[in-house]
């Protein structure tokens, strides 16, 4: 697609101009793009890693949950629960990866200490508060990673039709334009050689 310029020398100079730099933007786009993917399938993988682990770890714990409620009763487990002592203490810290920014969550402290009477429960209800306190700040670290793949995936398709809109729009209009500008110049270089000719002709034959 050609743009709409003057056919002019200046406006030749600036499009070339603009070509270099729309050349180098893409290629720094392409490199960032490359980075982005490949941090990305690293995050990925650690992410899956970990989905994996408490998959298989969740069930388990929830399952002491409803062991112990089918044991006590649900209105036994929901008291003790009410009744439990819990402290949570979450640092949040900003962290960036290749200049992509997501919010990562530290659980500096948790404590689920019960305050209940031990008649009213079994013992598997405090196993499985021993599990939720184990697993917590996997549940933590699952929802930074999964935030950080989703802002990741974000960057990269953002970045990806930056390249393609310079690869396939910008850098191609550019190339186009200049050498119909080129062209057009030559052609009105000719013409005035042309001119100056037939002048120089009509001066030598008078």
């Amino acid at each position: 697609m050609k743009m709409r310029v003057n056919p002019t020398r200046m406006q030749l100079l600036r499009l070339k101009k603009r070509l270099v730099m729309a050349r180098r933007g893409h290629k720094l786009l392409k490199d960032k793009l490359e980075g982005l993917v490949q941090a990305f399938m690293d995050l990925v993988g650690q992410y899956r890693d970990l989905r994996d682990e408490i998959d298989r770890d969740l069930p388990s714990t929830l399952n002491l949950f409803m062991l112990a409620q089918g044991i006590s009763g649900e209105e036994a487990i929901t008291i003790a629960l009410d009744e439990s002592d819990t402290r949570l203490e979450v640092e949040i810290n900003d962290r960036s990866v290749m200049s992509v920014a997501y919010p990562e969550v530290f659980l500096k402290g948790f404590e689920l200490r019960p305050s209940y009477s031990t008649l009213s429960t079994t013992t598997d209800f405090d196993i499985a508060s021993a599990s939720l306190r184990d697993i917590f700040p996997r549940l933590l670290e699952l929802a930074s990673k999964e935030e950080a793949v989703i802002r990741m995936a974000d960057e990269i398709e953002k970045t990806r039709r930056r390249v393609n809109a310079l690869e396939y729009v910008m850098i191609p209009s550019l190339q186009q334009t200049i050498r119909e500008i080129t062209s057009k110049l030559e052609e009105n270089d000719r013409s005035s050689r042309s001119r100056l000719m037939k002048v120089k002709e009509m001066l030598m034959s008078g």
